[in-house]
């Protein structure tokens, strides 16, 4: 009889067990789909701004002084370069005061857009004109309830730091129309892209 009963339970505890591993089984793919992974948060890109120059050409230059000597270093010795940090300009942000929103804005979709009013274009630098330097950079800016420029950041480069530097320096400036929540001015994020282009 105790070899019948110890039988007996242990076919009990292993359909048990089997019963268990078979129900989590299961539940794994919902489990998977229930997961999602974060968005992030979408930013208004505004129209691009368009900067203009004209091609300059290099004029040759004569030198009239004897080339150093060049001595070349042992082939065991590197030297190491650091790479030039991200430009980014902000200006201290005031005081955040409580801003009341109004709540039906988002219900009946009464959010007003942001407007640029002031956006003096940078200047085309000569030397990038000289070289032949074009491109697209993409800046971020922190715009607040007042409608000035917070902070800004290069979210996407020309390639060319001197281009991105004249474009965030030129951008910390302008000012804005803010957004507005219902009839409450908000801060927000906006991305602005500046062409640099070279007329010939």
């Amino acid at each position: 009889m105790g070899k019948i009963f110890m039988l007996s339970e242990q076919k009990w505890i292993l359909s048990q067990t089997l019963w268990l591993t078979a129900t989590l089984l299961l539940s794994l793919p919902t489990l998977s789909f229930s997961i999602e992974p974060e968005m992030e948060e979408e930013v208004e890109t505004l129209d691009v701004i368009e900067i203009s120059g004209t091609a300059v050409e290099q004029e040759p230059r004569h030198l009239n002084f004897s080339l150093p000597e060049i001595q070349t270093r042992p082939r065991g010795h590197r030297s190491e370069y650091l790479a030039l940090p991200q430009r980014s300009l902000s200006k201290p942000r005031p005081k955040s005061s409580v801003v009341l929103l109004d709540q039906t804005a988002k219900t009946q979709d009464i959010l007003t857009p942001i407007k640029a009013l002031n956006t003096q274009r940078p200047p085309y630098p000569r030397q990038a004109r000289e070289q032949g330097w074009h491109g697209r950079v993409i800046l971020r800016l922190e715009i607040l309830s007042d409608g000035t420029v917070a902070s800004g950041t290069i979210h996407k480069s020309s390639g060319y730091q001197l281009l991105d530097n004249e474009a965030i320096k030129a951008a910390t400036q302008w000012t804005f129309q803010p957004a507005k929540n219902g009839a409450f001015p908000v801060a927000t994020t906006v991305n602005i892209p500046i062409q640099f282009d070279l007329i010939k």
